[in-house]
Order: C-alpha cells, then structure tokens, then sequence
C-alpha cells in the first residue's frame, strides 16, 4: 500500500503544482506587463523566474515529505494521508502566491518613485 501512497502522492500533487503554475504564469503576464509596460522583456522574465522558483519550491517539497509518509493500511489512511500533504501545499501555493503579488507590487512602487 506504501507504493499506491508515494504514486499517488506524486501524481496528484504534480498535476496541481503544474496546473496552478501554468494559470498563474499565463494570468501573471497581464499583471507584471501593467507594473512595467515599457520594458516587455523585464516584464516576461520576472514571470518566468517566478514560475522557475514555483516550480523549484514546491516539487522540492513534494520530495522532501516523501520520506514522512506514515505506513499505510487502509484506503482511509491513504486518503488521510494524501489529503493533509496536498493541503499542506494548497496553503503553501497560495502563500507564496500572495507575497509574490505584494512583492511586485511594493517593487513597482518603489521604482515608479524614482
């Protein structure tokens, strides 16, 4: 039952890590092009080193709790498991997310002021 945890662990858990990083890289265009519309190319690889560390940040989290994963007897354990780590990383993307848009807009601040 261990193997049926860590796969779908990962699977799950990669499908919302490239799914959530994909929407809010193609949605972050728009919002990081309205804080610079002079300088595209700043614009595009700010978005890009975002989704990089995203990426980055959270697979390595996902690896990093691989080894914490309780024994597993039941499909109930299973559930619970992958549940509570999924939510764990929920909270965590939208944590991150949050500060990232409270950074650039704080950076687009600062720098229009200059």
């Amino acid at each position: 039952m261990d193997v049926a945890t860590y796969l779908t662990y990962i699977l799950l858990s990669g499908f919302v890590i490239i799914y959530v990083g994909n929407a809010c890289y193609q949605n972050g265009k728009v919002y990081i092009n309205n804080f610079f519309p002079n300088d595209a190319n700043f614009a595009t690889g700010i978005n890009k080193i975002l989704r990089t560390a995203y990426y980055l940040m959270n697979l390595g989290i996902v690896i990093f709790t691989l080894n914490s994963i309780n024994n597993i007897e039941t499909i109930l354990q299973l559930v619970e498991e992958i549940t509570s780590r999924l939510s764990f990383i929920l909270l965590l993307i939208g944590f991150l997310h949050g500060i990232n848009l409270f950074t650039i807009y704080i950076s687009h601040t600062y720098f229009k002021n200059k």
